[in-house]
């Protein structure tokens, strides 16, 4: 079974690379404009690239990691490529290139291999292949003062969401934004009080390029040893 990080890790692109967003019926004090020209502006990138940092508080305990992760639009693949590559505190790499969710760990000498059908009733992975709308699951709602502490003079937007109807993997969102549309931060709460913060650095906008077979190629390459186990779910 995956752990409930992997796939909210899902959701960032989901919510910001992918998704249409209606935000007529929207709670009073989000910032409408701005945020639907934020989602605008992501759903026609071809690629994001960026290097991130990763803070789970879980039950008074606290865990760290660190990565780079890709996503990347492309008329060649059907559904876009999301990838994840942690090099702390081991290396780990997530992918998902729209038929398959691949989950490889060196330490466990293990590669998890998922049908992404199987995904789709989880709520995040049926935004990402396009069955829902935000303004039809979430309340897109103003900063939760809890995390004020989170922002600084460069961030000009943030909002949270929360999910209308019970979901097994989000409790809520909350997203962070500079002035030039740059994420700088994301906190993922669950229902089991697990805050997963996600701060990202050296946000790359449309750095790859365009319709690359090359660029897909090397994405969706895992070059994984030859001893290790494959465990398909």
């Amino acid at each position: 079974m995956l752990k409930r990080t992997t796939l909210r890790l899902l959701i960032l692109p989901l919510c910001l690379f992918f998704l249409p967003l209606s935000l007529q019926t929207q709670a009073a004090g989000v910032p409408h404009k701005k945020l639907e020209k934020i989602q605008r502006f992501y759903r026609n990138l071809t690629s994001l690239t960026f290097d991130f940092q990763q803070i789970t508080n879980s039950n008074g305990r606290t865990r760290k990691g660190a990565g780079s992760s890709t996503f990347y639009r492309s008329s060649l693949t059907a559904d876009g490529i999301m990838r994840w590559d942690y090099s702390k505190p081991g290396k780990q790499i997530i992918l998902n290139d729209g038929k398959e969710l691949s989950v490889y760990t060196q330490k466990d000498k293990q590669l998890i291999i998922m049908s992404a059908k199987k995904l789709q009733a989880d709520i995040t992975y049926s935004f990402f292949i396009g069955q829902h709308d935000l303004k039809d699951d979430f309340k897109i709602l103003p900063k939760d003062r809890r995390f004020a502490r989170k922002t600084n003079a460069q961030t000009d937007i943030a909002v949270q969401l929360i999910p209308k109807h019970p979901d097994g993997q989000i409790k809520a969102l909350h997203f962070w934004f500079d002035k030039d549309k740059k994420i700088q931060r994301l906190i993922m709460e669950d229902h089991f009080e697990t805050a997963t913060e996600l701060i990202f650095h050296n946000v790359r906008f449309n750095a790859l390029p365009v319709n690359s077979s090359k660029i897909v190629a090397e994405l969706i390459r895992l070059n994984i040893p030859p001893n290790t186990e494959i465990m398909r779910q």
